[in-house]
């Protein structure tokens, strides 16, 4: 966190002290993977608490794609102006696409391999179906966490699954023995009796791992634009970090969950 700190504090250096003039009237799109994942949260929260109103973003509107690389895709087709994935955004840009990060959100990956009760390690998975998104980071991180542990990818079948509420149905249902989700979906499993078999961000420390993006294109054409969004997606993510029971609200809203749950 010291490193997200740090350049939080850069961004306010840059974005806040500089006055924005006049309104940007028309619709902007935020695209995002799902409503509720945590890692996303400072784009959702910008607007729950009128920052991009108050940055002359009149009229934002917030698009749920499911999978980070559907939500990377929209973006270099031009359908939204801002997105956060961050996995999917590394590939594209290796591939020669004009993707841009202009500031990290989560620097760590908050995933938690969700399982069956009776599930007690990686090992009993194998010949078991795991949900993940394929494309998507959850697939790519699993991938990485049974390499570390030295066990073959191919030791389970995959579903394909996007978005967390899905991936929860599937293990409520039983058509998974596991799933790869990001809070707060994970919490409700829990207490209904499912088990955190590992959480990623012990894992693998210090990762950054979402970011707000956008493309060449837009920040050529339209840089006040790019400097409105990222000041209000700052100013909402000094607000969760500043401001615990405001935090835990943004997240009830986003995620449409409980106090409990939120917490």
């Amino acid at each position: 966190m010291k490193t997200l700190g740090k350049i939080v504090l850069v961004l306010i250096a840059l974005f806040l002290s500089t006055p924005v003039h006049g309104q940007h009237t028309k619709p902007v799109y935020i695209s995002m993977p799902s409503a509720g994942n945590l890692q996303h949260l400072p784009l959702a929260a910008a607007k729950f608490k009128g920052f991009y109103n108050e940055m002359g973003i009149t009229n934002p509107q917030l698009v749920f794609l499911r999978g980070n690389s559907v939500n990377v895709q929209a973006l270099v087709a031009g359908s939204v102006q801002f997105a956060s994935a961050f996995g999917p955004s590394m590939h594209a840009m290796f591939r020669g696409e004009q993707v841009r990060i202009l500031m990290p959100i989560f620097n760590q990956i908050p995933f938690s391999l969700v399982t069956q009760p009776e599930v007690k390690r990686l090992e009993d998975l194998k010949g078991n179906k795991i949900a993940v998104t394929f494309g998507g980071s959850t697939h790519s991180v699993l991938i990485a966490l049974l390499t570390k542990s030295g066990i073959s990818p191919n030791f389970a079948e995959y579903l394909n699954i996007p978005g967390d509420q899905a991936k929860a149905a599937a293990l409520i249902q039983g058509r998974a023995s596991a799933a790869l989700m990001a809070p707060p979906a994970d919490r409700q499993l829990l207490k209904e009796g499912f088990k955190r078999l590992v959480y990623v961000g012990d894992v693998f420390k210090n990762i950054p791992f979402s970011a707000m993006l956008t493309t060449a294109k837009v920040i050529q054409e339209e840089p006040d634009l790019v400097q409105r969004g990222v000041t209000a997606v700052t100013k909402a993510l000094l607000f969760i970090r500043e401001n615990r029971d405001g935090g835990i609200e943004m997240i009830m809203r986003h995620g449409q969950v409980d106090k409990e749950v939120a917490t």
